[in-house]
């Protein structure tokens, strides 16, 4: 009934039944047990790494489609935070589109630094027209 059974599980697609993982883990003891009395357990390790992968696989699939105890809970107030943030991220995306590249306090120390050359310039030549040098009355 063992292999039948486990064949019909996977025909039908559904989760597998309590009945199948106990009987795929009661039939995986008693082969490491026989190989163990066989002396054999030591050879036989890929094949029962491969077998184990199998079990997780059934395992896993048990606990989650039958059990649910392994599907993630949902606080709803995580998931509005979540929410926001992926707001602010798009809106932060889209500003930065719109506007170019985001302001950063080094680009207005270069801003003002320019700045303030150049306004030092204009009082430069500022000065020498009030002292009546290079004035060009024409």
């Amino acid at each position: 009934m063992s292999e039948e059974h486990a064949h019909e599980d996977d025909r039908r697609g559904g989760p597998p039944s309590e009945e199948r993982v106990r009987l795929e883990l009661v039939l995986f003891a008693d082969l490491i047990q026989r190989l163990d009395k066989e002396g054999r357990l030591a050879d036989e390790l890929p094949f029962l790494l491969h077998r184990m992968g199998d079990l997780r696989r059934l395992l896993f699939d048990y606990e989650v489609r039958t059990t649910e105890r392994l599907l993630p809970i949902e606080d709803p107030a995580e998931r509005a935070a979540r929410e926001l943030i992926r707001e602010v991220e798009e809106s932060m995306r889209r500003a930065a589109e719109e506007w170019g590249a985001p302001w950063t306090p080094d680009a207005d120390e270069e801003e003002e630094v320019d700045g303030e050359n150049e306004s030092d310039e204009e009082d430069e030549e500022d000065e020498e027209d009030e002292d009546g040098e290079d004035r060009d009355w024409g």
